[in-house]
């Protein structure tokens, strides 16, 4: 049985890697279209200055581009960061909210607040603890060509040569979720998103009625409303691998906050559609025969090659995969540890895959944004 998982999961990134050389053939456009920079803050004083700063110096034509930065029920110096913000540059627009509605999930509720007050064309998305690069929302904006409705783009965690192992492992981990995101979009199917970078044509989101079933649900402004925007079968998604579009992301600094985190991305599993539903769960009793083959390995010697060798031709075509992906999305720092990634990944994978169907998390101090 393992060697038909084998078979099934081959095939995919098959289809994967094909997806990767479809991002890689796309034309950019040179056209300035009117954008809405949309950021929710909750409690962000540390954050906050730094993204506003980065934003501020944007090369994009002042008269074609406003930031409404939304003060999502804070209770620390958000509102008057904002507000200073505000007075200095006449590009950016604050929206405080201070209540919570029970039918509402906060982050989705001051995503829809600040588009009902948005005048682009365009909406492009980060958060609070994000760090676009100068060329960003031109970089982002030039994967628009005529009938393109959706752009997906990389939060790559800012880590060094001097963080320790965990850190780099974790970057590479990000990593693989863009790769994901990149190749399943250019397959025509895209799966999954990161909210610190994506877009979308307001059109999109008004068509659509917003988060529609899934505003009440606390996380998954990102990928929640891809799936809406997919399913629709009405828009063109894709992605921008980019180096300029890139928006530089802060990994988890505490254990605590990595598998909140972690849970939290796993929780929404049975959200999906059935077919991305059913997708995962075969993904999962993949890595689940393969762990067992090992225990069982214990004692049956046939067993354990016959399982080292599916995790070793697995290991070496995500390798191959990754190196593509990484090329393609222009960043390369990591690579050199996909072998220790890949024995870790298989614990990872079972651990937070369980543990997400438990839905016991919570927003720790530290990990401060009301939604993923």
């Amino acid at each position: 049985m393992i060697y038909c998982f084998l078979i099934l999961y081959l095939y995919t990134l098959y289809r994967y890697n094909m997806g990767l050389t479809q991002i890689r053939k796309q034309k950019r456009q040179d056209i300035i279209h009117r954008v809405s920079v949309i950021v929710c803050a909750h409690n962000e004083e540390v954050n906050l200055p730094e993204c506003l700063g980065k934003l501020a110096l944007q090369n994009y034509p002042g008269n074609k581009v406003e930031f409404i930065i939304v003060n999502d029920r804070s209770t620390d110096r958000t509102p008057q960061i904002i507000d200073a913000m505000c007075r200095k540059y006449s590009q950016f627009k604050g929206i405080h909210i201070y209540d919570e509605l029970e039918y509402f999930a906060p982050k989705k509720r001051a995503i829809d607040t600040a588009i009902g007050y948005s005048s682009g064309e365009i909406i492009l998305l980060t958060d609070a603890d994000g760090r676009p690069g100068p060329d960003w929302i031109s970089a982002m904006v030039s994967y628009y060509s005529e009938d393109v409705d959706m752009v997906l783009g990389y939060a790559p965690y800012e880590v060094i040569k001097k963080d320790p192992i965990p850190k780099k492992i974790l970057a590479l981990e990000y990593l693989s979720h863009a790769s994901i995101s990149a190749a399943s979009a250019g397959a025509g199917y895209p799966i999954t998103c990161v909210g610190t970078n994506m877009s979308y044509r307001k059109k999109v989101y008004l068509e659509l009625k917003g988060f529609g079933p899934y505003r009440s649900i606390k996380s998954g402004d990102d990928d929640l409303f891809l799936t809406l925007v997919r399913e629709s079968g009405r828009y063109k998604i894709t992605y921008a691998p980019a180096a300029a579009a890139h928006v530089h992301n802060r990994p988890p600094e505490t254990w605590e906050q990595f598998f909140n985190q972690r849970i939290r991305y796993a929780s929404k599993g049975f959200d999906y559609p059935f077919k991305v539903t059913f997708s995962l769960i075969m993904y999962y009793i993949f890595y689940l025969l393969i762990f067992v083959g090992f225990i069982i390995g214990l004692f049956k010697q046939a067993v354990f090659y016959n399982t080292l060798a599916v995790f070793l031709i697995k290991s070496l075509a995500d390798i191959l995969f990754m190196i593509k992906a990484g090329f393609l999305i222009e960043d390369r720092r990591f690579l050199h540890w996909m072998p220790l990634a890949e024995l870790l990944h298989l614990p990872y994978v079972l651990t937070f895959g369980l543990l997400g169907q438990i839905k016991q998390y919570r927003w720790a101090d530290s990990d401060k944004k009301p939604s993923d």
